[in-house]
C-alpha cells in the first residue's frame, strides 16, 4: 500500500473517531434533560452507545495504522513480525473493549472492563515510556516530534480509561431511572456523572488534536 493511501486512511480514522464521538457527547448531554420522557432519554442513551462503537474502533486501530504510516514515510523500520504483533494487539484490545461494552452491568462485563483497562493502561504506559526515553536519549525514536506525539497518544489511552471509569455510575442510575422513574436524587446523580465524564472526553479531544498538530507541524523538541 502506498504512503498516500495509508495517510488517507490515517486521516479518516481521526475524522471518524472525533467526528462520531462528538455525536456521542451531544446525545449524552441531552440524556440529562429531565423534561424529556424516560423512554426518550433511554433511547438517546442507547443511540449514544451504538454510535460510540465507531470511535472505539478508530481509537484502537489508530496505533497500528500510525506505525504503518511512519514505516512508509521512513521514520520507523518495523518489520513484518512487528507489524503483525501490533495488529494482533489491536485486535485483542478491540475484542475485549467491545465485549466489555456489550456485557456492561453484568459480572462478566465488570471482569472484561478490568481486563480492558489493564490492556489500555499497559499499552499507554509503554507508548509514553518509549516517547519519553526517545526525547531524552534520541532513541529508539530518532525524530523528536514523533516521540512527542507518541507520549501524547499514550496519555490518550489513560484518558480513555478515565472516561469509562467516570461513566460507570450511569449504568446503575439508568437502571433506577427505568425502574423507578425520575427523582431529584437520580437526576442529580445523572447530571453529576455526565458532567464529570465530559471533562475526560474534552481532555481526549485536546490531546488527540495536540498529537495531530505535532504531526502536521513536525515541531522539534
Amino acid at each position: 500500500m502506498s504512503y498516500e493511501a495509508i495517510k488517507f486512511i490515517h486521516v479518516l480514522l481521526l475524522v471518524f473517531w472525533l467526528g462520531t464521538d462528538v455525536g456521542v457527547l451531544l446525545l449524552a448531554r441531552r440524556f440529562r434533560d429531565a423534561s424529556l420522557s424516560v423512554e426518550t432519554r433511554l433511547t438517546l442513551l442507547q443511540m449514544a452507545m451504538v454510535i460510540d462503537t465507531l470511535p472505539r474502533i478508530c481509537f484502537i486501530v489508530m496505533l497500528p495504522a500510525g506505525v504503518h504510516l511512519a514505516n512508509a514515510g521512513g521514520l520507523l523500520d518495523v518489520g513484518a513480525p512487528g507489524m503483525a504483533g501490533l495488529w494482533l494487539l489491536a485486535a485483542l484490545l478491540l475484542t475485549v473493549n467491545m465485549a466489555a461494552v456489550k456485557n456492561i452491568g453484568t459480572p462478566l462485563g465488570a471482569r472484561l472492563q478490568r481486563l480492558n483497562w489493564s490492556g489500555l493502561g499497559i499499552t499507554g504506559l509503554l507508548l509514553m515510556a518509549i516517547g519519553l526515553v526517545s526525547l531524552v536519549n534520541g532513541a529508539p525514536l530518532t525524530v523528536s516530534w514523533l516521540a512527542a506525539k507518541i507520549v501524547v497518544y499514550g496519555l490518550v489511552y489513560w484518558l480513555a480509561i478515565g472516561i469509562d471509569w467516570l461513566f460507570l455510575p450511569l449504568g446503575r442510575l439508568t437502571g433506577e431511572l427505568a425502574e423507578k422513574g425520575s427523582s431529584e436524587e437520580i437526576e442529580a446523580g445523572i447530571t453529576r456523572t455526565v458532567d464529570k465524564t465530559m471533562w475526560a472526553v474534552l481532555a481526549v479531544y485536546a490531546s488527540t488534536l495536540a498529537a495531530a498538530y505535532i504531526c502536521i507541524t513536525k515541531i522539534n523538541f
